[in-house]
Formats: structure tokens, C-alpha cells, sequence
């Protein structure tokens, strides 16, 4: 959340800004603060659909050598996280005002310093990267079996152990829940999650994190691990309106991708010993949507099935004689369809990308450091009116000339997936 102070500054016409890093062990205690000059053309992205959500690069002249007393040894960085602020000097009081920018292992250890002309260039990935392999985060198994996470466990509890194992200590891991009665989300492994040797604890909170499509994981700005539902913008706060983008915006352009549009969906997960397919079909018929013309949608399909689809699998306990999923018979499915329903959540959620995700905005502004992804914004867009969007992405470039780039899809709140 920003202050307000970081709203004030972010309405001023000139800006002065400031940067100060903070390098952490991996407890997250500061060991050493750097403060300098971030030269032209440095960058930091937030994307909400990756799993691996931040990444920065920037190169820094140290404002005080005599402080900065680690740089001969590269050593350093490989086991150290960097937090980093951007601040902006506010005219009136001279203070500057600080944005945490997010919390990063440096991607180029090996290089950081450069002695020539006393630069730190920083190659961020956000913490994700620690569970990847890209720095260890493989699972190490004496018995040489592989890892298992057998049918019925705890996606939780299941999280909390990878993260412990990797001393990880810091998480907000929700138990997912239905939602308006349509939709299923299980907080249980429908089926054994098997891990061979080799694998990394980020292909095992992938495949938890992907039983309930409409769940996230990443690490948030703090460096802090969160599983949660995705926001829908339903019931949430508009956090910000046209104040602030009548005094930023230098450029907007609606988007809309057609030959990315499908809305009519099916979804085949995998099909079991007895020959049960799990089965999930969606389609747009929000008159609402651009995409419908008199009342009218035209039919645009596509189907999945095999390769991550196929861990939607149907339940081992559903009886021979088990209906398919459509998408009429959902509200009816008897109790022990409740793991196989999670095809129709994923075609649910396949719409969303395919149709809904479709609908949105560019903006090109003058850099708003404390705005962050999937939060609800209201904007007034030219022949359309005030409308309410969540943020996708932002893609941030430091200078004398910097900009923002913001991806935004309006949001319905009609739309059946929420």
C-alpha cells in the first residue's frame, strides 16, 4: 500500500529521485545499505502472470565509497538479497520519499562490481528464483525415489514443508474455497503428485499451485511467499481514479488482441483406468462483452487437453457410470465429483485469459512507483467513459526521460469465473 506522502510526490511536474539498496542475508537482516546515483535506462518489471513476478536491471554509482566495503569480494552476493528503493524528492520539504521496488537475488553474481568505474549492475529475479535451480532449489533425496505428495494432503501443508525445507520462513498460503457454488477449489490433492530425482521445489509448488486455476503464488514486493485467489476486482477498493492519471498519463491505446479471442472453451483432463474423462466447457454470453454483437456471440473455440491438462484427473473413487462435466450439469454434481469439477474451473479460467484478458488498455506514463499488479484502478478511457480495470503489468524504465508501461484488463463484474 502506498502513503500518502508517496502519493503526493507522485503528482509533482518535476522529479528529483534517489535510490538506496539495502543488502540482506537470508534472513532478511540488513547487513549493508549503499546509497548513489542509478544511471539512465534502468528497469524493473512486474508481470502478475508469471510465477516469477519481479525483475530489475539497474547499474549504480556508490554516492560514498568509504561506506561501500564489500565490492572486491563477488562472492558476496551469491548467498545475500537486495531490497531496493526509488525516491522521489518532495519540493516542499526536501525529503525524500521512498519505494520498496521489491526484493531480489542478484541473477549475475559474478560481475557485479566493475573496479574501471566503481558501478554495481544489478541483474534482479525475485525470490522465486531460490526454488527454481537457477540457485540450488533442487530436491535432494537420499533413497534416490523421487518426492511424493500422496492423494488427499494438504496443498498448505504441503507448501509450508517445501518452504521450511528451503528455510523459507516468511508466508501467507491460503486454504482454497469455493466461490459463489459453481466453482470447486479443493484444498487437497485430488491425485499423487510424484517429483522424479533431479526436480526442483518450484516444479513441485507449480504442480500444487496448479490444482485451482484461479490461485496464485509468487513472492510479493517484501519477498514474502503468498498463495491466494486471484483478485476479480469484486468488492475491492478502487485504489486509483483519474487524480492521479490526469496528472501522469502521456499516452493510452486500447488493444484488443482478435486473433488471441476464444470464448467457447472445453477442457479434457486426463482419463483414468475405468475410462472417466474430466471435462469442463465455458463460454461468453455476458452481453456486456465486445465481443458479442445484437445480443449475439459468435462461437470462437479451442481445446486442451494433454501436457499440464493432464493433471486434472478424475477421481479413483468415481463410480463407472460417471457423467461428463457439462457445463449445465455442474451445480449438480454429486459429492465425489468435487476433484473432477476442477476441469471446469480450468475452462472457467482458460475463458478468462482467452476472452476477458483480451479486453484492455495500454498505458504510457510518467513512472508511479508504489502502483503494483492486480489492483483495481478506475480510468477515464476516450469513447468509452470511466471504466474499472486490474493491472496485469508494469514494465518501469528510471532516466531522465523514463516512463511506465501499464497493461490493464477491464474488469466485468458479471463474469461467471468469479
Amino acid at each position: 500500500m502506498r502513503t500518502e506522502q508517496e502519493y503526493k510526490v507522485a503528482l509533482q511536474n518535476n522529479r528529483i529521485l534517489h535510490t538506496k539498496i539495502k543488502i540482506l542475508n537470508f534472513r532478511f537482516q540488513t547487513v549493508e545499505e549503499i546509497e548513489g546515483i542509478v544511471l539512465d535506462g534502468a528497469t524493473f518489471s512486474n508481470n502478475s502472470t508469471s510465477n516469477i513476478r519481479r525483475t530489475c536491471n539497474l547499474t549504480l554509482l556508490p554516492s560514498d565509497n568509504k561506506r561501500y566495503s564489500i565490492e572486491a569480494n563477488s562472492n558476496i552476493w551469491i548467498d545475500k538479497y537486495v531490497k531496493i528503493y526509488i525516491g522521489v524528492e518532495d519540493q516542499e520539504t526536501k525529503e525524500v520519499v521512498y519505494t520498496n521496488m521489491g526484493v531480489y537475488l542478484i541473477d549475475n553474481p559474478s560481475s557485479v562490481y566493475s573496479a574501471v568505474d566503481n558501478t554495481l549492475t544489478i541483474n534482479g529475479v525475485d525470490l522465486m528464483s531460490r526454488l527454481t535451480g537457477d540457485r540450488n532449489g533442487y530436491l535432494v533425496n537420499l533413497e534416490g525415489v523421487g518426492y511424493k505428495v500422496p492423494k488427499g494432503s494438504s496443498i498448505k501443508g504441503a507448501m509450508i514443508a517445501i518452504l521450511k525445507e528451503f528455510h523459507f520462513d516468511k508466508w501467507v498460503i491460503e486454504d482454497p474455497v469455493s466461490i459463489q457454488g459453481n466453482v470447486t477449489a479443493t484444498p487437497y490433492t485430488p491425485n499423487e503428485i510424484l517429483i522424479s530425482v533431479g526436480g526442483t521445489a518450484y516444479q513441485l509448488l507449480e504442480q500444487l499451485a496448479d490444482i485451482n486455476s484461479n490461485y496464485q503464488m509468487y513472492f510479493d514486493v517484501n519477498g514474502v511467499f503468498r498463495y491466494e485467489m486471484i483478485p476479480s476486482g469484486k468488492n475491492e477498493p478502487v485504489r486509483v481514479d483519474d487524480k492521479l492519471w490526469d496528472k501522469v498519463v502521456i499516452s493510452l491505446n486500447t488493444n484488443i488482441d482478435y486473433s488471441s479471442v476464444k470464448n467457447y472453451i472445453e477442457v479434457y483432463g486426463k482419463t483414468n483406468d475405468k475410462g472417466d474423462t474430466p471435462y469442463g466447457l465455458a463460454y461468453d454470453d455476458n452481453p456486456e462483452s465486445p465481443f458479442c454483437i445484437n445480443g449475439t456471440c459468435g462461437v470462437i473455440s479451442q481445446v486442451f487437453t494433454g501436457g499440464e491438462y493432464d493433471n486434472i484427473q478424475a477421481s479413483v473413487d468415481a463410480p463407472t457410470d460417471a457423467p461428463f462435466n457439462k457445463y449445465s450439469e455442474r451445480k449438480h454434481m454429486p459429492e465425489w465429483y468435487e476433484f473432477d469439477s476442477l476441469a471446469q474451473q480450468r475452462a472457467d479460467y482458460e475463458l478468462y485469459i482467452r476472452c476477458r484478458l483480451q479486453d484492455k488498455i495500454t498505458i504510457n506514463c510518467v513512472p508511479v512507483y508504489w502502483l503494483d499488479t492486480n489492483w483495481l484502478v478506475e480510468i477515464t478511457v476516450p469513447n468509452s467513459g470511466t471504466q474499472l480495470y486490474l493491472i496485469k503489468s508494469i514494465d518501469t524504465t528510471l532516466g531522465e526521460s523514463g516512463t511506465q508501461t501499464i497493461s490493464l484488463m477491464r474488469y466485468y463484474p458479471f463474469y461467471p469465473f468469479y
